[in-house]
């Protein structure tokens, strides 16, 4: 494992050294909202820049890179940008392997859920990290419908608490068909830190351009459920969902075990822009929360 960032210099070095030749593209994305929680206030919530590349190696193999910024405060109270995907790897007919700071697979079991611009995705969270795994090693293979995943992390994640610092293990899958897919992640931290398994399972079923997604999360010691349904509706979506569980009070600063209800409506208004409208309530919290994006 020691000789990981050896391996990631090399591949960084193969796709720098042809930067002309190798298929490059950048992206950006800033959010400005207006929120009325406690009080009326208004700030860029989000910005992100990104560049990625992949070159050719040959032999059917293809080295790529991944590089992402992002600044979740970005207004007069934060000008802090965190790494928040920074990986290199190698693909090819034996599935892909990459390194560095990148994505667990819970959206295998909560793509269908955790789908609000602002708010959501708590119940997931329960039972996965949900979100980046830092010094990660991951390999992705595809076997017809089903996905397969395995990865480790050394030394923690880019959440200090969830999981806490340490080795973690990450084994997932997912099967998608037609109008039906069911994934699962598990979380198996190092035994050292005394800390329980976690687990997603969840999938969703289209109906009609209706999208129903169910998730169940479990840490060992506290669990929780989501369900959320988005549909088309007059050029835009509409999204509505309910995540409960005893975990949302510490989530979502409830007083006791939650129940958030989310309800969304968010319009592209050309290729590269769009706008939406945000409610967020949850049991124990005593302001609702309204957004316009």
């Amino acid at each position: 494992m020691k000789k990981s960032p050896i391996i990631a210099a090399a591949i960084a070095a193969t796709i720098s050294g042809s930067t002309f030749a190798a298929d490059t593209s950048m992206y950006g994305n800033i959010r400005l909202e207006v929120i009325n929680q406690t009080e009326l206030n208004m700030d860029s919530h989000k910005m992100i820049i990104g560049y990625k590349a992949s070159e050719d190696m040959g032999n059917g193999m293809t080295g790529f890179m991944h590089i992402e910024l992002e600044n979740d405060n970005a207004d007069e109270k934060g000008t802090k940008w965190d790494n928040d995907l920074s990986y290199v790897g190698v693909k090819g007919d034996f599935g892909s392997v990459s390194l560095g700071v990148q994505n667990d697979a819970a959206g295998f079991a909560c793509s269908g859920t955790d789908i609000f611009t602002i708010n959501g995705g708590n119940a997931c969270g329960v039972g996965a990290t949900n979100g980046e795994l830092e010094n990660s090693l991951v390999y992705v293979k595809g076997f017809g419908d089903v996905t397969v995943v395995l990865g480790t992390t050394l030394d923690g994640d880019k959440n200090s608490t969830h999981p806490a610092p340490g080795d973690h293990m990450v084994l997932a899958a997912q099967y998608a068909a037609d109008a039906f897919s069911v994934g699962f992640q598990l979380t198996s931290p190092d035994s050292d830190l005394n800390i329980d398994d976690w687990m997603v399972v969840g999938g969703t079923y289209t109906i009609n351009d209706i999208v129903i997604g169910l998730t169940l999360a479990d840490n060992g010691t506290d669990g929780a459920t989501a369900i959320a349904v988005s549909a088309p509706l007059a050029g835009g979506t509409v999204k509505v969902g309910f995540d409960t569980g005893d975990a949302l009070d510490v989530a979502m600063g409830a007083a006791g075990d939650g129940t958030a209800t989310n309800v969304e409506y968010v319009k592209n208004l050309s290729k590269s822009v769009y706008t939406g409208a945000s409610f967020t309530s949850v049991d124990g919290v005593d302001d609702d929360q309204i957004a316009l994006w």
